[in-house]
């Protein structure tokens, strides 16, 4: 990954700025969520740590301190001289255990929360689209969608997180837009980790199609229904995982 602009819309959330408080534990948890759903791939570079503290509008140090704790947890590793700087390094399995403490963390409100409020900027965002007379504009969201062909859940999740930043781009309102980064930034990542599943894959993405198409036919409340139905289903896969996460933890105990 290179330290010129030419991220993907998902990867360019994840270096949007971090807010004003609990700065290093933010940006440490915004990486490590990135890595471990593979919004950030084992061998890719990050940006450099001037370019990362202008991009966070975080001071160096933060920036630092920040990396070095990933880098104590094996998340990270540093190359020196040309071509060198913060690389992604972890196995599969490590980001398995990395997503099962993370899951088992929230608890069930939270997730719930996380995924009501997601699904209300969505609404919005389509709702926004209707009243403007902006649905001719989606014809092109929905060429780039369908020419996706995501083989594996990274490629999907950025697929996913791209489809919802175009969509709030396409509402042409930058409140709504700030508000699709923010929650991508804290929640899009989780959400979207069922979509490791490759029929659960194909179903959202199926509800994602048919919100579209509803969309540019002008039937605004069926697509929001479809786009509610892609959320629900990411959701309850996420509770089940969480469920399976604390009974895992709960049997290392005893």
């Amino acid at each position: 990954m290179e330290d010129s602009p030419t991220d993907s819309p998902v990867t360019a959330a994840v270096y949007a700025p971090i807010g004003e408080k609990a700065l290093v534990s933010r940006i440490r948890q915004r990486l490590e969520d990135a890595i471990a759903t593979g919004v950030l791939a084992p061998g890719d570079r990050l940006p450099g740590e001037s370019a990362l503290a202008a991009r966070f509008r975080v001071s160096l140090v933060t920036v630092r301190e920040a990396l070095q704790q990933l880098r104590a947890t094996d998340l990270l590793y540093t190359k020196q001289g040309r071509g060198g700087g913060s690389f992604v390094a972890m196995d599969s399995n490590h980001a398995r255990d990395l997503l099962q403490r993370r899951i088992g963390a929230l608890s069930r409100a939270e997730i719930t929360d996380f995924a009501t409020y997601y699904r209300a900027i969505v609404d919005a965002v389509l709702r926004t689209i209707d009243s403007m007379g902006l649905e001719h504009n989606l014809m092109a969201v929905r060429e780039t969608f369908l020419r996706a062909s995501p083989s594996d859940g990274a490629a999907a999740r950025s697929v996913q997180g791209g489809l919802d930043l175009r969509l709030a781009g396409e509402s042409q309102s930058v409140r709504l837009v700030h508000e699709q980064i923010r929650i991508q930034n804290e929640f899009g990542a989780l959400l979207w980790m069922g979509l490791d599943d490759e029929e659960l894959r194909q179903s959202i993405f199926t509800h994602n199609e048919h919100m579209l198409d509803e969309m540019i036919a002008g039937a605004t409340d069926a697509a929001i229904r479809a786009r509610e139905e892609a959320v629900t289903i990411s959701l309850r896969w996420l509770l089940s995982k969480r469920n399976d996460a604390q009974r895992h933890e709960r049997e290392n105990i005893r």
